[in-house]
């Protein structure tokens, strides 16, 4: 075990490696606590406390006098930070995955609509609008709309959409978001948006909208619709961030 990590932060690693690397199928058993303990020649408290990290972070889940077995993925993402959906998703030990629903050049020409007001653009500015299903191995998690100003970026269309990430395109311009403004509301899934996440009519969502900035220049509006029963958002605030950033980012803490 690593001299300046915590013993159960070791264990919660090398067990999560171990759902991650076997691909262990949803709701798999693992091993029981005194199984674990001999394994890892360690206390059972402290046993327990790693198996309560990896449910933190939804990775497991555990049933009284039962055990603790293997969750459905979760989308669990730092809201202060600034990742493409590919990139959290390869962090987490997922495979990333896309389906293209709609792609088009939009012109807008209602100088009241906030399309034109987020990007910073006049009436009759054109508009490149991707309508996407982001996936975690083969379950939907994410309806994402994204629209992106036509003059930043030509030549778009001709990238495979469901190859690259569009953050990844962005970049090959130089214009890669280092900034976003995002709001979150509670909202219910109907039709087409319940169908794509396979959910029922009336289930709850969470709506992330987000006004995305390369060097200070507005150069993404998206509204993305996550599935409630898939997600979790995280932030870190303030004087606690900085009081406990180190142990912030070494144990993963669910503020």
């Amino acid at each position: 075990m690593s001299k300046n990590t915590s013993v159960y932060l070791d264990i919660a690693n090398s067990i999560r490696h171990e759902i991650i690397s076997k691909g262990l199928a949803v709701h798999t058993k693992l091993p029981s606590e005194p199984e674990l303990a001999i394994k890892y020649g360690a206390a059972r408290a402290t046993i327990r406390r790693a198996l309560a990290k990896l449910q933190d972070e939804g990775l497991i889940y555990s049933r009284q006098a039962v055990g603790s077995f293997v969750a459905e993925p979760r989308v669990e993402q730092d809201l202060d930070q600034l990742f493409s959906f590919t990139e959290f998703m390869v962090y987490r030990g997922m495979t990333p995955g896309t389906r293209l629903i709609r792609t088009e050049t939009q012109q807008v020409d209602d100088p009241e609509s906030p399309l034109l007001h987020y990007l910073g653009l006049r009436p009759g500015s054109k508009l490149l609008y991707i309508r996407r299903l982001r996936l975690g191995g083969s379950d939907p998690l994410v309806i994402a709309n994204t629209w992106l100003p036509e003059a930043r970026f030509r030549g778009f269309w001709e990238h495979d959409l469901e190859q690259q990430s569009i953050y990844e395109i962005m970049g090959e311009t130089g214009q890669k978001p280092t900034d976003a403004i995002q709001t979150m509301e509670a909202v219910t899934l109907e039709g087409e948006d319940a169908s794509l996440l396979t959910v029922p009519s009336g289930s709850a969502a969470i709506l992330v909208r987000r006004v995305a900035y390369a060097s200070g220049l507005p150069v993404e509006y998206a509204v993305d619709l996550y599935r409630g029963d898939r997600t979790k958002f995280r932030v870190r605030m303030g004087v606690l961030e900085k009081r406990l950033s180190a142990s912030i980012q070494s144990e993963q803490i669910a503020i």
